[in-house]
């Protein structure tokens, strides 16, 4: 195999009204099929195998002619994978569950980051004509894991299951279904409670993720992993590793690789050591302090570096007596020094942000017109002086590894204008549990949230029961933009509408943005095949390591 040439992979937004004109047009049928290779993540085959120098988002590097291959590739994950499910409050919201759920499971419609296009996956095609009737037509092929027929009843089923799971991504998917209909084993209609121009952009995220009712409910821990997907989970060891193994009974393009297995290393070093001697061939998140090694070494090893669609944040329960008090909130945010916090707990790969929007860096219709947040710290003592804090000690809680370095600074800086705090450093299971809407029990969680290209998935952290809601947000203007930017044709008018809510968020100060993050990939130069994401659900079905001679 040719040696692979240095790659950075700077994931830019994409606009998702490129993606929406592939399936507008009045109920133009979209016909291409997955399982071959235009489908999202097949390996490509063009005459020369010898990628680009550098890739644009969701390129993939081919596997080389008559090549050998190893039969299982080994991933360094940076947070571990505490459970991983659709239907769980926080199962689905990790980086690393996202990514294990994409092999796992399979959704009705797919998002190709490299067209910027919708492209089938368990529906063959579908039909709208006025973006509130939906048809969908479904593959006949399809079994899941435990050998029972995927139909369309698979899909009611699952649409039931997650109108019982408030607070979950399922939830999230299927909360403005009004009725689905199941004409036949493959043909599916599905009429929503108002238009939405977005409807194919939320099928296609991991929340829409198609599950096994019959499974879950014969064994209600492992029937969770039942799906149609080009792996199942053949070992777990929660917040250690899990181990995917090939389907080798899947429609689709068969994987290269007979196991993927994922390993939690909390330690940026351990995780550049392991990689260089060969105990890995792919680590996620690795220090930028630690590029150099790699990116100096094109012989041996590809880099992807790019600013992951994430969000590092603080957040206020607006429930509890005290950060419920918006001036307690206002001081708290004037007292941070946000480059301070960026730097302590993101080292080189931290950036502060640059405007005031709780958004995804790129996410659609982003209100880049809000000023970021400045340290002041005569105004937060004047914020403190008329709010209702008397000295209590309030906690702060932190699961990931970066915000738990960021809550020692935090703590830090609130001392300097008379706020007490205590800290509660876990895991991000725990923090899922303890923030979920309608029972948190946090005052100030210390917390990262996943975005989407999708302005739609900004409904999981702010809309009552989203899965992604951690501050307990209810405002009723927020409620109703979300429901009216979805019916809206023109551009324009839907980016006016999400941008409204970016104002009302900032004026609300439930949410503050701490830092963003650059979280470069490194691979061995043996490996290809895998798609990168910004919004960490990387595409690891069709990775593969070429062997030596």
């Amino acid at each position: 195999m040719k040696k692979t040439k240095r790659i950075i992979a700077i994931l830019l937004a994409l606009t998702i009204c490129l993606a929406l004109a592939a399936c507008a047009g009045g109920g133009e049928e979209n016909t291409n099929s997955p399982g071959n290779t235009n489908s999202p993540g097949a390996p490509n085959s063009p005459d020369n195998p010898t990628p680009p120098a550098t890739l644009a988002p969701g390129d993939v590097i081919p596997p080389p002619e008559s090549a050998k291959f190893a039969e299982r590739l080994d991933i360094l994950l940076e947070v571990g994978i505490p459970y991983f499910d659709v239907l769980t409050p926080g199962g689905s919201g990790g980086n690393g569950e996202k990514t294990v759920l994409r092999c796992i499971l399979d959704r009705l419609v797919a998002y190709d980051v490299q067209k910027g296009e919708f492209l089938p996956e368990l529906a063959t095609r579908w039909d709208t004509a006025d973006y509130q009737h939906y048809t969908f037509y479904l593959r006949d092929d399809v079994y899941f894991h435990n050998g029972d027929k995927f139909t369309a009843q698979s899909v009611i089923e699952t649409s039931e299951l997650a109108m019982e799971s408030p607070g979950t991504s399922s939830f999230d998917t299927w909360r403005n279904v009004d009725s689905i209909t199941a004409v036949d084993a493959t043909t599916l209609e599905i009429v929503l409670k108002s238009v939405n121009v977005e409807f194919l952009s939320v099928l296609s995220q991991v929340g829409a993720s198609i599950v096994s009712a019959a499974a879950r409910e014969a064994d209600p821990i492992e029937g969770k992993w039942i799906g149609t997907g080009a792996f199942y989970v053949s070992d777990f060891q929660t917040n250690d590793y899990v181990t995917l193994t090939r389907n080798d009974n899947y429609w689709g393009e068969a994987p290269i690789s007979e196991q993927l297995h994922f390993r939690f290393v909390p330690e940026i070093a351990a995780r550049t050591i392991m990689l260089q001697n060969g105990e890995s061939d792919i680590a996620i998140a690795l220090g930028t302090e630690d590029l150099p090694l790699f990116e100096n070494d094109t012989d041996n090893y590809v880099v992807y570096d790019f600013v992951a669609n994430l969000v590092f944040f603080l957040g206020f329960n607006m429930e509890d007596p005290i950060t419920g008090d918006i001036n307690f909130r206002r001081a708290v945010v004037h007292a941070l020094n946000l480059a301070e916090i960026a730097i302590s707990a993101g080292g080189e790969t931290g950036e502060p942000p640059t405007d005031g929007a709780f958004w995804g860096p790129s996410t659609e219709f982003r209100n880049t017109d809000l000023p970021a947040i400045r340290q002041d710290l005569d105004l937060a003592r004047s914020y403190l002086e008329d709010s209702s804090y008397n000295g209590e000690e309030v906690e702060i809680i932190a699961g990931i590894p970066f915000n738990i370095k960021a809550s020692d600074l935090i703590a830090e800086q609130l001392r300097a204008i008379g706020v007490n705090t205590t800290l509660f450093n876990t895991d991000p299971g725990t923090v899922n549990t303890t923030t979920a809407f309608g029972n948190n029990r946090a005052q100030i969680v210390n917390h990262v949230s996943g975005f989407n290209v999708s302005a739609s998935y900004c409904r999981s952290p702010l809309l009552p029961t989203g899965s992604g809601n951690r501050t307990s947000y209810n405002n009723a203007e927020v409620n109703s933009l979300f429901e009216l930017a979805p019916t809206l044709i023109d551009p324009a008018e839907r980016g006016a509408a999400y941008k409204r809510i970016q104002e009302i968020v900032y004026e609300d100060l439930a949410y503050i943005v701490m830092f963003h993050r650059r979280t470069p990939i490194v691979t061995s130069s043996a490996i290809g095949g895998l798609i990168v994401d910004s919004d960490h659900s990387h595409d690891f079905r069709y990775a593969f390591k070429v062997l030596g001679d």
